[in-house]
């Protein structure tokens, strides 16, 4: 869904300053319109950055799930070494706020602290490479953050499976509905998804490879500063494989070379944490072939967005090289 109507969000974004008691303290300024509506709040004065406010879009998660999200953060914030952005409470002592909008209906907002740094620089490989090793050690104290957390349990969030992913009910759409899509294609991307649930279906869900995890880890939601890895955007944080999280990881440039580097420099990090198995190895590709698919869903219901129709320039080609090698190896 794309936000149309940019001053119905502004309204939103200066009424929910009002709920922290910084109406007359900070502005808001629109940064990104995608999943959500995201503003950067600053201090009219000095020009500080005091936060970063989220306004999510009508139904996409219920105040449970949004709670659970803002769970997960306080309990990674303060059991696990990883840096994340801190909600901020509202003047009612909620992170949540509940905002009227002037379309009658009621919007979710949350003001996250702002976290200094930037994205990893992709035309950068020797840091690319770098930063994938921290990338994947900070992936796994995510992993196993929520393995000893008991109250994973208790979160209402979303499950990542082969049905929500790609399948009958996928969060994402239909990546059939891709605009460039042949029949040719479709058929050999069937077979790919035939073979990709088969796999996931012997792979299975353990409590060492199944579990909560952020599941859109790719490069636009980490920030770099210096050594540090910092991981925003936990959105769409649900419970699904922790191979997702590497997947997720390779968006948009899963068909470039330097990917089994990456691969490679990210099994490093993480194995400095939590095992990997052979079992976890041979389903790489796998979930490499499912990220793609649901990315390629993604982009077909985004296609009037200006940066989509860019991301998807050349993006069939990628698919059908990565879906011929898929079948290579498991077909």
């Amino acid at each position: 869904m794309a936000f149309e109507n940019t001053e119905l969000f502004d309204q939103i974004a200066t009424d929910a300053l009002k709920n922290y008691g910084w109406e007359d303290t900070d502005e808001s300024k629109l940064i990104v319109l995608s999943e959500n509506a995201t503003y950067m709040v600053k201090n009219k004065e000095t020009g500080e950055k005091d936060g970063v406010l989220r306004i999510s879009r009508p139904g996409y998660h219920t105040l449970e799930e949004l709670n659970s999200e803002m769970k997960w953060l306080n309990q990674i914030n303060e059991y696990t070494p990883l840096i994340v952005a801190n909600p901020i409470k509202g003047l009612n002592g909620e992170d949540i706020q509940v905002v009227k909008g002037n379309d009658g209906r009621n919007y979710y907002c949350v003001i996250c602290e702002y976290l200094p740094g930037d994205p990893p620089d992709e035309n950068n490989e020797a840091q690319m490479v770098k930063q994938f090793s921290y990338l994947g050690e900070t992936t796994a104290y995510l992993h196993r953050q929520t393995e000893i957390w008991n109250g994973t349990a208790r979160l209402d969030r979303m499950e990542w499976n082969y049905d929500t992913i790609i399948g009958d009910h996928a969060a994402w759409g239909r990546w059939q509905d891709f605009p460039d899509m042949t029949p040719k294609a479709q058929r050999m991307l069937e077979e790919v998804a035939v073979i990709i649930k088969k796999r996931l279906q012997r792979y299975g869900k353990t409590e060492n490879n199944y579990g909560l995890i952020h599941a859109d880890l790719r490069l636009a939601n980490l920030l770099l500063e210096g050594d540090q890895i910092k991981v925003i955007d936990f959105d769409d944080c649900g419970f699904g494989w922790h191979l997702h999280d590497l997947a997720s990881a390779l968006s948009f440039m899963e068909e470039k070379p330097i990917v089994p580097k990456l691969v490679n420099a990210w099994l490093d990090g993480y194995r400095k944490v939590l095992p990997f198995t052979d079992t976890d190895f041979e389903e790489i590709d796998t979930f490499i072939m499912l990220r793609r698919l649901q990315l390629t869903a993604w982009l077909a219901s985004h296609k009037e967005s200006g940066p989509v129709a860019e991301l998807s320039v050349g993006w069939m080609d990628g698919t059908i090289e990565l879906a011929e090698r898929y079948l290579r190896l498991f077909g």
